[in-house]
């Protein structure tokens, strides 16, 4: 009996360490009026690389609110390509490459993880302060500088995106 006992009390223990190894850490619970604005897949050739979903306070989007963008990748990218394609758009919707362009894309790197088909990041905008950003179970690191952090937003919530049809869908436009 006693030994039932201690194979119970690991078992619960064990239960409880994979309920804290599982737990999920995401800027949606700290905004838990945020609900989903729109939602679309980005393709190239035909070929899903992510869906994207913005969440805003009560779902209605304002550039100068806080608001969260999940990505859902369909493909294993790594942290060097998605920093550095990041950078690249953001370079091209400012129509100049950037002087600092190192020190942004070791930024940019920071705040990444290389990502596998399934894999989520979520980048929490905080208008006038920065950026947060996670995946479904850990945080990953922060911008600090406001101009970066809504330069990045704005390559999917900016009026210059390059992918409008994209952009129409998370603003809920498309219908």
């Amino acid at each position: 009996m006693k030994s039932l006992r201690v194979i119970f009390a690991l078992f619960l223990l064990l239960s409880l360490a994979t309920v804290s190894v599982n737990a999920r850490v995401s800027p949606l619970e700290d905004y838990p009026s945020f609900q989903s604005v729109g939602s679309g897949d980005l393709t190239w050739w035909g070929i899903r690389i992510y869906r994207a979903t913005l969440y805003a306070p009560l779902g209605h989007y304002g550039p100068k609110r806080p608001h969260a963008l999940e990505i859902v990748y369909r493909m294993a990218i790594s942290r060097e390509q998605l920093a550095k394609t990041s950078l690249e758009e953001i370079e091209r919707i400012r129509g100049r490459r950037l002087v600092d362009r190192e020190a942004v894309l070791d930024q940019l790197e920071t705040v990444f993880r290389d990502v596998s088909a399934g894999d989520a990041i979520v980048g929490l905008h905080l208008p006038g302060e920065g950026a947060r950003f996670y995946t479904r179970t850990d945080y990953l690191g922060r911008i600090d500088d406001p101009e970066l952090a809504a330069a990045f937003f704005g390559i999917w919530l900016g009026p210059a995106s390059p992918r409008p049809g994209l952009r129409s869908e998370l603003l809920g436009q498309a219908r």
